[in-house]
């Protein structure tokens, strides 16, 4: 291990010992994955608690992995309810959704440590996280941050301790797939769920499904083909009914690129058409964390010029 990573992995279990007892808000993720091993490794199994929320968007995938890794770990797990579609800021998709979703969640995490009997919270929140929205709303404590850990620190650490999903692509929740102002509903978180796990069973580890709203684009109903007829599910648009155009916008590793052929593309987009995506792209720029945040950083941009 690289001396500088070396350095901060002993430095980060010094902090984790201090505390003593850690609550730690665990997605399954790597980031979260490295800190519950590092506090299982250095404190007592009694004195570290993982949760876990459950909720509309979160993919079942994660929630199993998140389940199956604490297992294997033997740490203590706790898997919350989150309705997540039904607190209405959320719901509404504004650019603050992070914002609100972050402050909901760590009070539900401070009802819980306090009931259990924990002072300290903590997430896998690194370095290189510092400027997402939601990190304006915890009051939680961020380990690799204080540490100086970014995110590929995390991935060479959790390398070097053997963890089996070093390498685990990151997986954010379900809700940065939508166009913000965009309601969302659990039909639509259903749909990108089920997109993505079918790209990826086509060989693509790393996959987004980005949604938007064509409808101003394409006269804000769908044309007369595509109007009156039933999805796989058996759901059926009345002819005539105002429905929004839906665009899906498929991101992949640049470098999988070339492996996107025509084959491919024929299935993919047949399978999202029959989810009703009116249209389905292939993004050229590949994959990006947080590209659905680029209007309003060219926004930000042009209202400083």
């Amino acid at each position: 291990m690289p001396p500088s990573c070396m350095e901060k992995l002993n430095r980060l279990r010094e902090e984790i010992a201090d505390r003593r007892r850690l609550l730690i808000a665990y997605s399954g993720g790597v980031d979260s994955g490295l800190l519950l091993k590092v506090a299982c490794d250095v404190l007592e199994r009694e004195n570290v608690l993982a949760v876990t929320f459950d909720s509309e968007v979160v993919p079942r995938s994660e929630l199993i992995f998140a389940r199956e890794f604490a297992s294997y770990l033997n740490a203590q797990h706790k898997i919350v309810k989150f309705s997540w579609l039904e607190r209405k800021r959320l719901v509404e998709n504004s650019p603050n959704r992070c914002f609100f979703c972050k402050l909901a969640l760590s009070r539900i995490l401070k009802d819980i440590a306090a009931e259990h009997g924990f002072d300290v919270i903590a997430d896998g929140a690194t370095l290189s996280d510092v400027r997402r929205p939601g990190m304006r709303a915890s009051s939680i404590w961020h380990p690799f941050v204080d540490v100086k850990i970014t995110k590929d620190e995390v991935r060479e650490i959790a390398r070097m301790l053997n963890m089996p999903f070093w390498d685990k692509p990151p997986m954010s929740c379900l809700a940065t797939r939508v166009q913000y102002g965009m309601r969302i509903s659990s039909d639509l978180l259903r749909k990108i769920e089920h997109a993505e796990s079918f790209i990826r069973g086509k060989g693509f580890s790393q996959v987004r499904v980005r949604i938007h709203d064509m409808s101003h684009a394409s006269g804000s109903t769908l044309n007369s083909s595509t109007v009156g007829k039933a999805d796989r599910n058996g759901s059926k648009k009345a002819a005539g009914e105002n429905t929004t155009a839906l665009l899906a916008r498929i991101e992949i590793d640049r470098e999988d690129l070339c492996k996107f052929d025509m084959k491919i593309a024929c299935e993919v987009c047949e399978e999202l058409k029959s989810l009703g995506f009116l249209f389905v792209t292939l993004d050229l720029e590949g994959y990006r964390s947080g590209s659905m945040d680029a209007p309003l950083d060219s926004c930000r941009h042009h209202s400083r010029e």
